[in-house]
């Protein structure tokens, strides 16, 4: 099976504000009103100081008291008493121009909170192109937070008012919203029909709802579909929803993307830590403590990262898994992932991670004491346990050099009793799973986003290897280069892949058998499906302005001499239709998913 694809790192159609502005923008948030309150203490100091220099430069028949000097300074408030006759010190001069600009201000803000719920109701009817987080838990704290922090407008919405998150999102720019994020009018009120994206980190069951709110909502007829990621915990809900990602109906409406953060943290820390299947002599052994989500999701993860290398060489990798269920759940696991018995020799072992048996660690070595464990994965849902027993392997295998990856919830907490992943002592290392997670980045470079990326980089190595260039034609740019039409356009071939494979008979599930990426459509299917992305690309073209003209492809004309009818079209231009059409199993196969044959429905 190929390599599986990374998330994307472009996955926002949107220009985030410059690392200084945010910066910036985070600071003033958060200190504004200590600097105002020291401006304004600042500003009557020099306002008194200053009358007081002029008077004694510019007496009066009668002599101003202290009194009196703070009454002009606070006349300099509404601008009274600063026009004066004679030339004012420097102080003075200060203090009437800022103390009126400050109180301006700080009416401003001050109307801002009486009418907060009027100024957030303007807000949302007028914003266009952001993006709504459905639920404020830790998982979508921290995706808001970092939404803003990129200078996205975002809007937020959470079922419980007390969530202590909703004052401290408004407090950074987030709008708030309580309510039930599955009550389609608390969406149309969020703007939904005027929004890029949307993400559901709410429960399973209230996502499961959101996404049929969302279906319902969407319509036809918008400027661009709209991205919409769902987070799902349970396997079997999440393989359901995940079936309807590339639905033909939604193609070009609404772009269904399901992520879970089990699934990108196990891929997330394999990348870093797990076995290399390129390596000529990586690691071949690694332990799992803890069958949890996440500690499952590694197992599967290692054995689909190291299938190439078994396909190739037939070596297998040891995984041994450590939990007071663990035969059980090898005999799941093996039952859902036909290759996974094959591609590793797996090695159950029935203990507790919180117990005396786990803490003297006998199950690590074999009968002369040695142990051959290159990483350790410690992957209990409690922080707590999870720390305690990454010590405690860390204290059995001290005169080894097997790393010990501990999972941790966030950077905070126990997190602190060790160092994280990549820094510190490389053989103890906390990974704080949300934090490396619920990342814009990973969240929404989903299925849609990586196919794009796909497909774009293998049509550049098509044209590439037909002698063209960059400078001839521009849409051979490195995928975070090109501009955003040109990646849309790469996104609107994506969401047409449910529409071709409905039409040869096919469906799409998550990956299961990992040499999916080995299925084939028979002739028929390929010349028919070849023909349909033609007239894909020709209508979408058209679209966008392009008309059919003989010669080369002229970008700033908008000609292309290949927008003819199949018929028409040349054998070389046809092969690039059939290739793209080849490559779809292998795409969603490094996605995450393969394509089955419909069963036929039976005659008579």
């Amino acid at each position: 099976m190929p390599e599986q694809a990374p998330r994307t790192s472009r996955t926002l159609p949107l220009r985030p504000r410059p690392v200084w502005r945010r910066r910036l923008a985070r600071f003033w948030l958060t200190y504004q009103w200590p600097i105002i309150i020291a401006v304004w203490v600042c500003s009557m100091v020099l306002g008194y100081v200053g009358f007081w220099k002029y008077y004694q430069q510019f007496p009066t028949e009668k002599p101003h008291a202290w009194g009196d000097l703070i009454y002009y300074t606070m006349q300099l408030v509404p601008m009274i008493s600063g026009a004066l006759p004679h030339v004012v010190p420097f102080e003075l001069e200060v203090a009437r121009h800022v103390l009126p600009i400050v109180e301006g201000y700080t009416g401003i803000v001050a109307l801002v909170i009486v009418f907060s719920s009027e100024v957030k109701r303007l807000r949302l009817r007028t914003l266009r192109d952001h993006l709504i987080v459905c639920g404020l838990g830790s998982k979508g704290r921290y995706l808001a937070r970092q939404l803003r922090e990129m200078g996205l407008p975002t809007v937020a919405v959470e079922r419980d008012p007390g969530n202590p998150a909703i004052e401290e999102s408004r407090d950074e720019g987030v709008i708030v919203l309580t309510g039930d994020a599955s009550d389609e009018r608390l969406l149309a009120r969020a703007g939904l029909a005027r929004a890029r994206m949307l993400v559901a980190v709410c429960d399973d069951d209230t996502n499961a709802r959101v996404v049929a709110a969302v279906r319902h909502l969407v319509r036809a007829g918008r400027r661009s579909p709209l991205a919409c990621s769902v987070h799902i915990v349970e396997p079997r809900l999440y393989e359901l929803l995940s079936q309807q990602e590339l639905e033909p109906e939604q193609a070009g409406i609404l772009r269904l993307d399901m992520f879970n953060v089990f699934d990108l943290g196990a891929r997330a820390m394999l990348a870093q830590h797990g076995p290399a299947a390129g390596e000529s002599a990586g690691p071949a052994h690694i332990l799992v403590a803890g069958l949890g989500g996440l500690g499952r999701s590694v197992v599967v993860w290692a054995a689909r990262n190291w299938h190439p290398r078994f396909r190739a060489t037939g070596e297998r990798l040891r995984i041994s898994v450590v939990d007071s269920d663990a035969r059980v759940w090898i005999d799941a696991l093996c039952a859902h992932y036909p290759r996974l018995a094959s591609v590793c020799a797996l090695v159950p072992h029935d203990v507790s991670v919180d117990s005396g048996e786990f803490q003297r660690g006998a199950f690590l070595f074999d009968d002369e004491g040695r142990s051959d464990v290159s990483v350790a994965f410690v992957c209990h849902d409690d922080d707590q346990t999870s720390v305690a027993a990454g010590l405690s392997l860390a204290h059995s295998l001290r005169d080894q050099q097997t790393r010990v990856v501990v999972r941790v919830r966030d950077g905070a907490g126990l997190a602190v009793l060790l160092p994280e992943a990549g820094s510190g002592d490389p053989r103890l290392a906390a990974f704080p799973l949300y934090e490396r997670t619920c990342t814009p980045e990973l969240v929404l470079g989903g299925m849609h986003e990586s196919l794009a990326r796909m497909i774009h980089d293998e049509y550049v190595r098509h044209q590439t290897a037909r002698g063209e260039t960059p400078a001839v034609n521009p849409s051979l740019r490195p995928w975070d280069e090109l501009p955003l039409e040109l990646q849309e356009a790469s996104r609107t071939q994506a969401d047409h892949i449910g529409v071709k494979l409905a039409a040869a008979g096919c469906g799409l599930e998550p990956m299961t058998d990992w040499d999916a990426d080995l299925f084939a459509f028979t002739p028929e299917e390929l010349e028919r499906l070849s023909v349909m992305e033609h007239e894909r690309w020709v209508d979408d073209h058209a679209r966008a302005g392009w008309t059919q003209a003989t010669g080369a492809k002229n970008v700033t004309k908008k000609t292309h001499p290949s927008m003819v009818p199949w018929d028409d079209l040349s054998e070389p231009e046809r092969e690039k239709d059939r290739e793209a059409v080849r490559s779809l199993p292998v795409f969603l196969a490094r996605t995450g998913f393969q394509v089955y044959r419909l069963a036929a429905p039976k005659a008579g």
